[in-house]
């Protein structure tokens, strides 16, 4: 099969977003006088929605303020703190180049997407970039998938997910596209080859053999 299309998830596979994540999370806890976490439990915290990492560590009566909390630290702070995965703009500008239509598929609220994407020159090359504040549930739905190969005008089985997570295996499955995965983000590789993806990487620079010149 020759792929057409790919579809992103975005920190841990395109950004090293987590000193950004664990920074904003750490001035959440302190509000609330909480015991801090480090950058590794983060890390292994991460990929589910800003909610969800909310509710991993603050009783629910705390969690819509904190979620407000979060937000504008992160916004004022991420982009300093954020850095590309090893490969990362090689890859996007790569593909770019050969034609091949590009979305981000991200738990992570896509106005934060676009702005971290922007600052380092990539946000354009993306037909689409997809969140849960656009109104989308969270991964594993495949709505936001769905949405990104409307947008792409392609079809599931010439289009390629990758991600680095457990759920990034769950959401292509449920939006029928093969998967991809990178170990280098918030799931080990024996996790990721538990729930058996198409093509398990060493680095995200091995996309690339996936793809026609």
């Amino acid at each position: 099969m020759t792929f057409r299309a790919a579809v992103f998830d975005l920190d841990g596979t395109l950004l090293d977003s987590y000193e950004g994540i664990h920074d904003a999370l750490s001035d959440v806890l302190s509000h609330f006088g909480r015991p801090p976490v480090t950058i590794d439990q983060t890390r292994r915290l991460v990929g589910h929605g800003l909610e969800a990492l909310v509710a991993k560590v603050l009783p629910e009566e705390l969690r819509a303020d904190a979620v407000n909390h979060f937000r504008f630290r992160y916004k004022v702070n991420a982009p300093k703190l954020t850095k590309l995965m090893p490969g990362a703009e090689l890859v996007v500008t790569e593909l770019w180049r050969r034609g091949i239509r590009l979305a981000i598929a991200s738990n992570k609220p896509a106005v934060f997407s676009r702005q971290l994407l922007a600052g380092f020159g990539l946000a354009e090359l993306f037909t689409f970039i997809g969140g849960p504040d656009l109104g989308f549930t969270e991964k594993p739905d495949p709505g936001m998938v769905l949405a990104a190969l409307r947008a792409m005008r392609a079809s599931p089985e010439e289009t390629l997910y990758v991600g680095d997570m457990t759920v990034d295996v769950a959401t292509a499955r449920a939006a029928g596209l093969p998967v991809a995965v990178v170990p280098e983000g918030s799931s080990t590789r024996e996790e990721l080859e538990a729930e058996r993806p198409d093509f398990v990487l060493s680095t995200l620079a091995e996309v690339l053999g996936l793809f026609g010149k």
